[in-house]
């Protein structure tokens, strides 16, 4: 990086949310540990149970599963998960597992080096925006977004799929948000924490992009972004 600075003219940065700026997947565990747990007391108290391990272990599949085609609606989560149980249940029912489970899953804490980065970055004078995908019906991703302190930083927040705007991996949203902070795409860069969804996504638009990978997760990482780092801290040593 010190020879050569692929991100030398970037002028805008966009941000994905969710385990990018602040600690989503813990949460979301927990949540579905909650509905699990909820839909086994449910199907007691009705008839027979499969049990709790049997329903979190495929909660956790499908939602793992969904997540990567891009389908957010919790409803259709536990939809599919009682397809494989063999269960039905009223549609006000799902609601209710939905409404269980954003009231764990909507509690992100900040991750330290996000709240660093973001003072940081907006000190050099850089453009801040926020690109994420919606949360499907029963959750609200804009409204978790203004409950986090360092929401007021950002110059633009896109919420893809929703208003007309295409969710991830699309390269529409990518291309629409740098229109909104009315920069070039080749002067912003993207960081996320999806190597598909992120990255990918956002060198096809256009845009340069890094990979925040905490946990060395993501194998050949290298072939999805321009760049990988494991803290956001990182990025002070070439924005």
């Amino acid at each position: 990086m010190q020879e050569y600075n692929i991100f030398y003219g970037t002028r805008a940065v966009i941000f994905d949310f969710d385990n990018t700026l602040v600690e989503f997947n813990y949460y979301s565990r927990k949540a579905l540990e909650a509905v699990a747990k909820d839909m086994s007391d449910y199907f007691n108290d009705i008839s027979f149970s499969p049990g709790y391990e049997k329903i979190l272990s495929i909660l956790i599949s499908i939602s793992e599963k969904l997540d990567s085609e891009g389908v957010y609606d919790r409803n259709k989560w536990w939809e599919e998960a009682l397809k494989e149980l063999n269960l039905k249940v009223e549609k006000d029912q799902l609601y209710d597992w939905t409404s269980l489970y954003w009231s764990i899953a909507s509690n992100n804490p900040v991750y330290d080096d996000a709240r660093e980065i973001i003072e940081y970055l907006k000190s050099k004078g850089y453009k801040l925006g926020i690109l994420t995908n919606d949360d499907g019906e029963g959750g609200n991703k804009l409204q978790r977004i203004n409950k986090v302190d360092i929401s007021s930083f950002f110059d633009k927040i896109v919420i893809a799929g929703t208003n007309g705007v295409k969710p991830k991996p699309n390269i529409q949203p990518f291309v629409y948000i740098c229109e909104q902070l009315n920069e070039k795409v080749e002067n912003c860069t993207m960081i996320g924490d999806d190597p598909v969804k992120d990255c990918l996504a956002a060198k096809k638009a256009g845009l340069k992009s890094i990979l925040i990978d905490r946990e060395s997760k993501v194998k050949f990482a290298e072939l999805y972004a321009d760049y990988v780092i494991r803290s956001l801290r990182e990025l002070e040593e070439f924005l």
